[in-house]
């Protein structure tokens, strides 16, 4: 059933008093509203009541497979919930009658009568011909899509033309030249006057973002201390990972960031995450495994009308932290930058154990954005929201008002966009200021709750007609879809990947095709056989397993002859022949000796990113995983962005900025451009791109590497079988990851809690 569902639950009566005892109440009661196991929607907490009001709606996706619909009244406990009563209903039943149901249902447990509730549901059907609708609006979003902006994409922290990009046309009619992220936040920063707010997972003061000939030798931390000498108010708001009571774990330099700023005019806020599933905020386990996850930098600077004296708000938004190890170009060198431009302290490696001086670097690969017109103001309202939820009230953020900032800053033209900023938050981070938006985001227990990523996902895979592309960090979820085991996470259940599926299965249908195509790192971040690692990719594994299963059931059933892999692909990238430098250590370890003679590494996605017919493009911090998709789990952002004069009409990819950027990143990751790319839904550019990848891994894990016959550049096939029948299995000779001890379908953990690694 693939759907959104509307529903009201507003009121229990003559429910059982569930507290006991000396000192107890009544019934603390909330309703779970499930479907085939998979919580669809929840309620707040009414304390104390027999008779709870809620008057609560709900509208969630649905893409289930299940047909039962249960709506269960629960009584908060501490320690423990009990269930009062339940009502359940055959969902497919519900659907073929019409789909719309109101009324009082009859609570029931374990055969006894438990008190009524009152409920309403409504089913919306979800059609194939709705692709063509031309509204790109996520709906049910905290902010508005805003039109006449302006958006600039980076592909890395660093880049330049090149040879290959030629041919490739922008939608102003220019030709196309990749812009450099770190180095435009430098120029925006530096030319900030008033304010600079900065949200990140880390921020490192010691990182330049200028490098090259024209380098500026100032670090971060300098450059913000300068500013705000200067009278510019710096606000900078970090996750606090408590790496002052116990060793940091992921290396956020929190505590150093937070010292460094120390008796200067830089005002700084460590933000814990706090308890995200109803304890208490001083729960230091829940701070220690979620995180506050947004990347941001919001300033202002000067008018780009010479006749208005007035200041603008302009934003970054994306998956880049101002942090050590992020800079990089599509280059990806793991040896030749170590005595320069990644010479301690920016060298970063953390797969590995080598030397900085010895390498190899981790490459990074990322996604970013830069935004201007009126979504500059809502980046700018996220931060103070935060800001104000986390503040004792000392330290005051900056007025803006019409007679000094041009609130109305528009970008008419046809190269214009339009633009929603898109958030994964909950009441506990934010004080959520516009009351009436607020109305209408869920309310779990004690929390408002936004996950508009999650619905901006999913509202523009239902959209596309033509082919999804994805970089992301991770990518897992749609549990409840998955093969019946005994290690299935029940809170996994993000519907990205059945949604993915569905479309292909969609124009299998139709007789026509549908191409998916995702890049992912070759393996999270950290030494690949851990624990934590290894249960992250079994639950990869198990997410990839169910989609190919999927599209191979269709594939046999149109009777075609095509194979999974020609309508889904997963890919990864990776580099190989680098120069060593003269003056570069001596390999000393094993592991560095091994390196070095392979001269190999994975390169690091960290992309959050999602292209859709090359028409619209989302991008951000949110990973595709339960802890940025909940909404409840770690503090996301993300901005989705189109064009209305380069919209896909008529099956027909447009040809406007989107597809632009997306024909860089593959020149990046493939090396040229081919004629098949202009087409990325034919199953002639999957089949194309499935050869690139498959010829670059041959060189990329032969023994000996030919330098006159280097990869095309570093896109890999995920190295993994996939049969026929959809089945997952590792490659033969390599169940390890290369030059790892590490399997490649990873293994479940018998101790770690799967909130951490789902």
């Amino acid at each position: 059933v693939s759907t959104q569902s509307t529903g009201d639950i507003k009121e229990a009566t003559d429910i059982p008093d569930m507290d006991f005892g000396l000192f107890a109440g009544s019934t603390d009661a909330y309703v779970k509203v499930k479907l085939d196991g998979a919580k669809i929607a929840k309620t707040s907490i009414v304390k104390d009541s027999t008779c709870p009001i809620w008057n609560q709606k709900f509208c969630t996706f649905i893409n289930h497979l299940g047909d039962k619909l249960s709506i269960e009244v629960i009584d908060d406990d501490i320690g423990k919930n009990d269930c009062v009563g339940t009502y359940e209903m055959d969902f497919r039943e519900f659907v073929e009658s019409g789909g719309e149901f109101e009324g009082p249902v009859q609570l029931m447990l374990d055969g006894e009568e438990r008190g009524q509730l009152e409920i309403g549901l409504r089913w919306e059907p979800y059609c194939h011909e709705g692709k063509n609708d031309c509204n790109r609006k996520v709906p049910g979003c905290y902010f508005p899509m805003r039109e006449n902006c302006r958006v600039t994409l980076y592909q890395d922290a660093e880049h330049w033309a090149q040879p290959e990009h030629e041919g490739i046309i922008t939608a102003a009619g220019e030709s196309y030249i990749p812009p450099g992220a770190w180095r435009e936040m430098y120029n925006v920063i530096t030319n900030a006057t008033k304010f600079i707010y900065i949200t990140g997972w880390s921020v490192y003061t010691e990182i330049t973002l200028v490098r090259g000939e024209d380098a500026d030798p100032r670090t971060l931390g300098e450059i913000l201390k300068e500013k705000a000498d200067e009278g510019c108010s710096v606000f900078v708001m970090i996750w606090d990972e408590y790496d002052d009571m116990i060793p940091s774990l992921v290396g956020t330099h929190d505590t150093a960031t937070a010292e460094y700023f120390e008796d200067t005019r830089v005002c700084v806020k460590r933000c814990a995450r706090g308890h995200a599933d109803g304890g208490t905020s001083g729960d230091a386990l829940t701070r220690l495994i979620y995180s506050h996850h947004q990347k941001s930098i919001i300033c202002d600077n000067p008018s780009v009308n010479e006749d208005d004296e007035r200041l603008r708000v302009v934003a970054f938004v994306g998956g880049l932290d101002l942090t050590n190890g992020r800079y990089d170009t599509p280059q990806h060198t793991i040896f030749s930058t170590l005595l320069d431009k990644h010479a301690d302290p920016d060298f970063y490696q953390n797969c590995v154990t080598v030397r900085a001086e010895a390498g190899p670097r981790q490459p990074w690969h990322d996604i970013h954005s830069f935004v201007e017109g009126k979504v500059a103001l809502d980046v700018r309202r996220n931060f103070e929201e935060r800001w104000v939820a986390e503040d004792d009230g000392s330290n005051e953020l900056v007025y803006i008002d019409e007679s000094e900032y041009n609130l109305e800053d528009g970008y008419e033209g046809e190269d214009s966009w339009n633009v929603q900023f898109l958030r994964s938050i909950t009441s506990q981070s934010c004080q959520f200021s516009y009351l009436e938006r607020a109305r209408k985001l869920k309310t779990e227990r004690s929390e408002k709750i936004e996950d508009t990523i999650h619905s901006g996902y999913i509202h523009q895979i239902r959209r596309a007609q033509n082919y999804i592309f994805i970089e992301n960090q991770y990518f897992l979820g749609s549990a409840h879809v998955w093969e019946e085991s005994d290690h299935i996470p029940k809170k996994a259940t993000n519907l990205i990947a059945i949604e993915l599926v569905r479309n292909i299965i969609e124009a299998i249908k139709q007789g026509t095709h549908h191409s998916v195509y995702c890049i992912i790192p070759m393996y999270p971040e950290g030494i690949p056989h851990s624990m934590a690692v290894q249960e992250i990719l079994y639950w990869q594994t198990a997410t990839m397993s169910m989609m190919y299963k999927y599209v191979a059931k269709a594939i046999e059933e149109a009777g075609l002859d095509d194979h999974p892999t020609d309508h889904l692909g997963f890919y990864c990238i990776g580099v190989r022949g680098d120069e060593i430098p003269e003056g570069l250590a001596e390999p000393e370890t094993d592991v560095e000796i091994n390196l070095r003679e392979k001269n190999r590494f994975p390169i690091y996605v960290h992309s959050k990113m999602l292209i859709a017919d090359d028409e619209y493009i989302i991008v951000g911090s949110a990973n595709i995983n339960q802890r940025s998709m909940s909404g409840r789990r770690d503090t996301e952002m993300a901005v989705g962005c189109y064009q209305p004069n380069f919209l896909c009409q008529d099956g027909e990819v447009p040809s406007g900025d989107v597809a632009a950027f997306r024909k860089s990143l593959w020149v990046e990751h493939m090396g040229e451009l081919c004629e098949e790319f202009n087409n990325p839904g034919s199953l002639e550019c999957m089949r194309k791109v499935n050869e690139i990848a498959r010829s670059n891994w041959e060189k990329f894990v032969a023994d000996e590497f030919d330098l006159e016959d280097p990869m095309q550049g570093h896109l890999l096939p995920y190295p993994i079988d996939v049969a026929q029948d959809g089945t997952v299995s590792s490659l033969e000779g390599f169940e390890n990851f290369p030059d790892t001890e590490a399997p490649v379908l990873g293994a479940k953990s018998a101790v770690l809690l799967e909130k951490l690694t789902t």
